[in-house]
């Protein structure tokens, strides 16, 4: 049986069974919804009697300020290297950044000038 024009094609296709529930999943949850109900209150009891610890403002510490990418007052000495045909790789490895980041600097102080 194909649907037709005159037929739900939900119900044939089966599409009908992906919808939303209409109902919470829990049967309690509705309690919650009240602060002036008994749960609500009970819950509220029991939260405030538990010693909370108060959470870290960092959850991985570490230095304030990153020492990454190539210092300013160099930038023209790496230029400088790049010109005389040193390879991106040996002036990545002295200042310890990746060849992408001499790449970036080489074009940005290509369209700046």
């Amino acid at each position: 049986m194909f649907p037709g024009p005159t037929r739900n094609p939900g119900n044939v296709r089966g599409t009908d069974r992906n919808r939303r529930a209409t109902t919470t999943l829990s049967p309690i949850l509705y309690l919650f919804q009240i602060p002036s109900s008994t749960l609500s209150q009970k819950l509220q009891q029991v939260l405030s009697e538990i010693d909370v610890e108060p959470v870290p403002e960092q959850r991985r510490p570490g230095p304030r300020e990153i020492p990454y990418g190539i210092p300013e007052h160099e930038w023209h000495i790496v230029l400088a290297r790049v010109a005389n045909h040193e390879s991106y790789r040996t002036i990545a490895k002295d200042y310890q950044v990746s060849r992408e980041t001499i790449r970036r600097l080489v074009q940005a102080a290509k369209q700046a000038s």
